[in-house]
Order: C-alpha cells, then structure tokens, then sequence
C-alpha cells in the first residue's frame, strides 16, 4: 500500500557511494534511508561522541549531592543559613560555568 502524502523518488548509487553512505550512517546510529533524507534536508549530520559527558554528568552530580545534604538540613532545621545560601550561590555558578564549558566543547564539535 503506497501512502497518499508522500512522495517517492528513486535513487542510484555507485557501489563506492553506497559503501560510503552505509558506514556514514552506520557510525551516527541511523538508517541509511533516514541519513539520506537528513543529509538532503539539512545539509549535513553531526555526530557527537559524548563519551567526555561522563565527567560533565559526574560533577553535577556532585554539585546535586551538596545541594540536597544543605535543603535536608534546611528542611529539618525550618531555615537555611547565610553561609548554606552563599553556598548554594556558588554551586549554582559552578553548575552554569560546567554548562557553559561543555556547551561550547559541543559546539566546536560540531562546526
């Protein structure tokens, strides 16, 4: 059964081309068909490796860490004090400063 919205085209590849598409699309975890069509659409795929996510997530999670010891001593104490919300000030820098370290790594990645 064809499909009535869409729009079916044939295509013709060498056997090098092909190859070359196969592994392309193979190494960003994607049907060939859909690498194609992405490619078509958008011009270009960018693969990430995001092993180095790993310390990013790993220090964030940390920073988690320190943030619930400080609210559950909040919650159970009824305040938090001046030096626990400086504290927390500075955790929610260092979250944006890893943030915007990995951002930009991304984003050289990726040009």
């Amino acid at each position: 059964m064809i499909r009535q919205n869409r729009k079916y085209k044939n295509l013709t590849f060498t056997f090098e081309e092909w190859e070359r598409i196969e592994k392309l699309s193979a190494e960003c975890g994607m049907k060939t068909a859909t690498y194609i069509k992405h490619i078509a659409l958008n011009g270009k795929v960018v693969n990430l490796d995001l092993h180095g996510c790993h310390e990013f997530v790993s220090a964030l999670n940390k920073i988690g860490s320190n943030v619930n010891q400080i609210a559950k001593v909040a919650n159970a104490s009824g305040y938090a004090t001046a030096d626990e919300l400086r504290q927390l000030e500075r955790f929610r820098e260092e979250v944006c400063r890893i943030s915007s370290a990995y951002l930009s790594e991304i984003q050289l990645k990726a040009a």
